[in-house]
């Protein structure tokens, strides 16, 4: 039996992140990180009982590093669709500078998941991952304070469509990067076009 050590978990960690970046999610499998480490593949799930648990290991700081991205375009002074802006501006570059990773954390925990699956729920399925809420309270906050909404359950209801509407256009760019298929606009266009739909600026 392996000995629990930080080391061991770490070379783990960088292995799965190695192949995610250099193949791409689907070929991340507990014989290629035993593999790439010089492991055994039962030394892999001593770790990572399943592979929903190795996939929220490696997704668990991206969704705290994705929060945090958020909370600082909101952070900042200005006018409330200024920060609204600002803050799917700043979680578009986040994604956009690696697709593999958001691949990762919005699409590959989808593919062949069934309710109670291993007994597992990951963080991206079957819950809001802590640091995720804490973001969308905080644009919440902001849509309160500016008076768009007199109830902070619609204003939070707000704040996780703005998150989820980005999602989905970039899970199209994420759809188009993996079939080599560049969508008919440039990304950034893209984008400017969901910000001036979700949060007009003043003419």
């Amino acid at each position: 039996m392996p000995r629990r050590n930080s080391e061991t978990l770490e070379k783990l960690h960088d292995a799965a992140w190695e192949i995610v970046r250099e193949n791409g999610p689907d070929k991340l499998t507990f014989d290629a990180v035993a593999s790439r480490v010089g492991v055994t593949k039962q030394a892999v799930i001593y770790w990572f009982p399943n592979k929903a648990r190795l996939i929220e290991a490696l997704v668990r700081p991206a969704l705290e590093a994705e929060a945090t991205a958020g909370r600082e375009a909101l952070s900042r002074r200005g006018t409330t669709t200024a920060a609204i802006r600002r803050f799917v501006d700043a979680l578009a570059a986040f994604h956009m500078s690696d697709l593999d990773r958001f691949r990762l954390m919005y699409v590959t925990p989808q593919i062949g998941h069934r309710q109670g699956r291993e007994g597992s729920v990951l963080t991206t399925l079957g819950r809001i991952h802590p640091s995720t809420t804490e973001m969308y309270d905080t644009l919440a906050a902001r849509l309160v304070d500016d008076g768009r909404f007199a109830r902070i359950v619609d204003a939070r209801r707000a704040a996780v469509t703005i998150h989820t509407s980005l999602l989905g256009l970039l899970l199209r760019m994420a759809m188009a990067d993996t079939l080599n298929a560049p969508l008919r606009h440039r990304d950034d266009a893209l984008v400017e076009a969901l910000i001036d739909v979700i949060a007009p600026k003043a003419a």
